[in-house]
């Protein structure tokens, strides 16, 4: 389900008594990797709330040929997946030199029980001194390709394209 920002104090009353699990990222050209995560992090919880940068916030941060699906398409595309309960995007600026503060607005917000990034998210500490603060579990996967995969990511399916 689509929600907004001003959502998550709702879903948080809600799901009062399940365990939540928060995640967010840009996810774009979604693919099996991105199934295998929203999998893993449902393994963590009853409910999977996954917050997608917005545009504008993805290209200060990746530079301007990023992303290449828009905000909507990238929201419908994450909604739609088998693990994800709740998918929004998050619609506020970034400031350039801290985009992960909006890490500490999502988790005031939504106060999840469980907060799950990968291993190569930016600003580590950041986020797990946001987590600490809001008694949120913080758990750091490993990226991981089953071995019958290729080994996937946006950045590898783009240059795949642009080789053919």
């Amino acid at each position: 389900m689509i929600i907004t920002p001003d959502d998550l104090p709702k879903i948080r009353e809600k799901h009062k008594n399940q365990k939540i699990v928060f995640c967010s990222g840009v996810f774009d050209l979604t693919h099996a990797g991105h199934v295998l995560f929203f999998e893993d992090c449902k393994k963590h919880g009853e409910i999977l709330v996954v917050v997608l940068g917005k545009d504008r916030n993805v290209k200060d941060y990746k530079g301007d040929k990023h992303p290449i699906m828009n905000e909507h398409i990238r929201l419908k595309m994450v909604d739609s997946l088998k693990p994800v309960d709740y998918a929004l995007l998050d619609t506020y600026d970034a400031p350039k030199e801290d985009p992960a503060f909006l890490i500490n607005k999502f988790l005031f917000d939504l106060k999840p029980d469980v907060y799950i990034v990968n291993k190569d998210a930016f600003n580590l500490s950041y986020r797990e001194e946001m987590a600490k603060k809001y008694n949120t579990k913080l758990i750091v996967l490993e990226r991981y390709c089953p071995e019958e995969f290729d080994d996937i990511s946006t950045t590898k399916l783009i240059e795949k394209i642009k080789s053919l």
